[in-house]
């Protein structure tokens, strides 16, 4: 099973004035490679994106460090597209075209029971869109301050307990509880946090500028994304081994509920996981239902909320086969020529009856058909031909035109047969025979 993840963060973003030295040359080789034209400076703009992080994210989840420089590799080797929060129905509105991960802040070795790494690392991104319009009011809007947070979508195939590192959904843990860890082999016990490593096989989907993110406590402007140190990151393509199937998750703000997980026999249902220290009050993820009619229903992640989301749609699901089944149940009834209320077994079964007999009945008026065609015109080969060219002729019309040939060959046969035949032809008189010529000769 592949999961896709979508992580928010808070991630400043600001727009080049004149693209760094090396972008363009990146952002052509990428038209390049995808058999477009080169683009010239004025053609496009572009922004650094702080995109995502090492850290915990809000609803207790972490990326290893690997898988983050993974995933630049694969934007360095393939770019991504940029959507508007996570609406994958949508075209992107833009390109990830260079990516790299640079160094954060060092926390402290206490940072560690609380699952938070050690050195702090970013995924740095750089993405460009067409200087028309459309991307000038996108370029204006992230300038004044009203796109300001930007989030990731990748696929991963895992999801590891950080204190078993088996998987989180067999592990009695829950993620973001604390728990006192006895070390076996010293017996010594240590206060550990669980959260989850989403990885294995991560595969970047797409960045989406958002509203608001997941991802706590980063700070940072356009200026601090290094260029050069991005640039200079690029690296081979990285390949991602294909799945069969996938578990796409699309959110932008909070994915808490997805990694919720029923307790342990025995167990009672655990609390709600804390919140972490500085969240920024982010709000709840809204998940949208579209209904059939066009309208559409909005739904936040927590408990509740899933519950109803679910009964949405199961009601959906439920009025969709009623519609069907009445729409069938009323073809069904006109082409019998019933009313849909009068459909009942008992109905069905005597229309079935009257059917087999409408049959049998069918086909006895054409055997007699057949019969009165003899009886009229004789019964030579030739009569018998016409008798079967008749029976099949009348066998593909209504049963009212069997049964007027039927009436109308009866009359002709017991008003005496003035025009009908009702045996072979007799023989004709042999002509009498024709006297020779006189012999003259003989005479």
């Amino acid at each position: 099973m592949k999961h896709q993840a979508t992580f928010s963060q808070t991630a400043r973003l600001a727009r080049a004035s004149s693209l760094p030295g090396g972008h363009l040359e990146r952002i052509n080789a990428l038209q390049a490679q995808r058999g477009k034209p080169a683009l010239a400076a004025d053609q496009v703009l572009a922004t650094p994106i702080r995109l995502f992080g090492n850290e915990l994210t809000s609803y207790f989840t972490r990326i290893p460090d690997s898988d983050l420089r993974t995933l630049a590799e694969q934007i360095n080797a393939a770019a991504g597209p940029m959507l508007s929060a996570h609406v994958t129905d949508d075209t992107p509105i833009g390109t990830f075209y260079m990516a790299g991960v640079t160094e954060g802040p060092t926390n402290g070795t206490s940072a560690q029971g609380l699952g938070q790494p050690t050195q702090v690392q970013y995924l740095d991104t750089w993405a460009y869109w067409l200087n028309d319009e459309e991307g000038q009011h996108l370029a204006r809007l992230i300038d004044s301050g009203i796109i300001n947070e930007a989030s990731i979508g990748y696929f991963y195939d895992q999801a590891i307990c950080s204190i078993t590192n088996a998987s989180y959904w067999n592990s009695p843990y829950y993620a973001g509880r604390t728990y006192d860890i006895t070390d076996p082999d010293t017996g010594a016990v240590t206060q550990k946090l669980c959260f989850i490593w989403t990885t294995g096989n991560v595969e970047f989907a797409e960045g989406s500028l958002v509203y608001r993110g997941a991802y706590p406590g980063t700070k940072v402007g356009g200026g601090a994304v290094d260029g050069g140190a991005v640039a200079a990151s690029a690296g081979t393509p990285v390949i991602v081994q294909p799945h069969e199937s996938r578990f796409q998750l699309a959110a932008s703000k909070d994915l808490q509920a997805v990694f919720e997980k029923a307790p342990t026999a025995g167990e009672s249902t655990p609390p709600a996981p804390p919140s972490t220290a500085d969240t920024k009050g982010e709000e709840t993820l809204k998940l949208r239902l579209k209904l059939p009619d066009g309208s559409v229903k909005e739904f936040d992640t927590s408990l509740t909320e899933v519950h109803a989301l679910q009964a949405a749609i199961d009601g959906e699901v439920t009025a969709a086969v009623t519609r069907g089944e009445q729409a069938r149940l009323e073809a069904h009834a006109t082409a019998l020529g019933l009313e849909p209320k009068d459909v009942t077994d008992a109905r069905l079964q005597q229309l079935a009856q009257q059917a087999s007999d409408g049959r049998q009945y069918r086909t006895d008026l054409l055997n007699d058909l057949h019969a009165l065609q003899l009886a009229v015109n004789g019964n030579d080969e030739q009569a018998r031909a016409t008798a079967d060219r008749a029976k099949k002729a009348f066998g593909t019309l209504e049963l009212t035109d069997i049964r007027d040939e039927v009436v109308r060959l009866t009359a002709l046969r017991d008003a005496g047969l003035p025009n009908a035949r009702l045996s072979e032809d007799q023989d004709p008189p042999a002509p009498p025979a024709r006297k020779g010529r006189a012999d003259l000769d003989a005479v």
